[in-house]
């Protein structure tokens, strides 16, 4: 049976083509993101999918269609930036804000695939009060698609993650294609009392990163022998494109004074939990809770998400196992914002969740 051709655009570090590529039966022809380190790092991991370093809006149609070999592309994926919106009434202008957009939907329309997925904040659904949202499905309609949109929490798809991510669909077939159902749900949750037997527990944070190699401030290793599997969460991420290996799980040094103040912050609190001498004007810092699936994952998890159980942030590999990537899913990069490129932590805290995509993936297969 052929694979259902795709193109991944804005592709970051890989996170959507790599769960297309878990769910089976799909082949990415093209992936295409501006950032060096970022393709850098996917065509480490999908050497054999082509991929360009490129601004979307460079590529003109011709370029396009030889750089799919003209094939006829069946889905197109990827979540362009849509902070900012510039509207005139209920309609998108020609505004450099939704220049990203507007070329996502000019891509959608030259190669006129069977399905496309766009992903994006859930900020968006309530910008300019629901007109940005509006507008945007007004712009697919417009170029021949039947339009599905809602939230996902990356959790009920078993991410060891509460990400909410805008998820929305088009069909060139008449058909709402509708967004897939969750697999997995809390240990409390009315919904899971009603499907018991079909949907399983979230996978918690504890569950998550139990058996990584334990370090401390300034410790760890670009690459590791993997510890002894204790869960089948663990056991599902090993991974197959180095086997026994993990990478990335290299740990920042923070000053004395940070170390005492993430020591005294409890699973779960903030630098509200803190003592008033302890505690800071900037209030977005978090430690994970180990009984539940962390909180979204940004690219800032050195500095405001705090690691379970060591007084420190999270590594890449750390925060890459609760965005749901193998361990042997390599990343590239610096670990601070130094760097001319984006880092390692950008990477994977703009990516989309494998699991999550797998998800999606495996959904509109049915479709196809």
């Amino acid at each position: 049976m052929s694979k259902i051709t795709t193109v991944d655009l804005f592709c970051g570090a890989g996170g959507f083509t790599e769960g297309f590529k878990k769910a089976g039966g799909f082949e990415t022809v093209l992936a295409v993101d501006f950032d060096k380190q970022a393709i850098d790092t996917f065509k480490h991991n999908h050497p054999n999918t082509p991929a360009i370093c490129s601004d979307v809006s460079d590529i003109e149609e011709n370029q396009l269609l030889a750089l799919t070999d003209n094939t006829n592309i069946q889905v197109v994926i990827g979540g362009p930036p849509c902070q900012g919106f510039s509207l005139a009434g209920r309609r998108l202008v020609d505004d450099p804000k939704n220049l990203l957009f507007k070329e996502y939907v000019r891509i959608v329309d030259i190669l006129k695939p069977d399905i496309f997925v766009f992903e994006n904040v859930v900020g968006l659904v309530s910008m300019q009060g629901g007109l940005v949202l509006e507008a945007i499905c007004s712009e697919f309609s417009r170029i021949g698609y039947e339009i599905s949109h809602g939230i996902l929490n990356s959790a009920d798809y078993g991410v060891p993650q509460a990400r909410p991510r805008f998820i929305l669909i088009g069909s060139r077939h008449k058909q709402r294609i509708g967004l897939p159902l969750p697999t997995h749900d809390s240990l409390n949750s009315k919904s899971m009392e009603l499907f018991k037997g079909i949907l399983k527990p979230h996978i918690t944070v504890g569950e998550a990163l139990s058996n990584l190699p334990k370090i401390g401030q300034g410790e760890g290793e670009e690459e590791a022998k993997n510890q002894l599997f204790k869960n089948d969460f663990q056991e599902l991420i090993r991974g197959d494109r180095k086997p026994g290996y993990l990478f990335n799980q290299r740990a920042t040094r923070h000053s004395e004074k940070i170390v005492e103040r993430y020591s005294h912050m409890p699973q779960g609190g903030d630098i509200r939990s803190l003592p008033e001498h302890l505690r800071t004007k900037k209030n977005n810092v978090f430690r994970l809770n180990e009984t539940t699936p962390s909180r979204t994952i940004t690219c800032n998890f050195r500095t405001d998400i705090i690691h379970p159980w060591e007084p420190r942030g999270l590594t890449t590999r750390e925060a890459a196992r609760l965005q749901s990537f193998d361990d042997d899913y390599q990343f590239f990069g610096n670990l601070t914002r130094k760097a001319k490129y984006l880092t390692q932590d950008d990477q994977v805290g703009n990516a989309v969740p494998p699991l999550l995509a797998k998800a999606i993936a495996n959904h509109i297969k049915d479709y196809l």
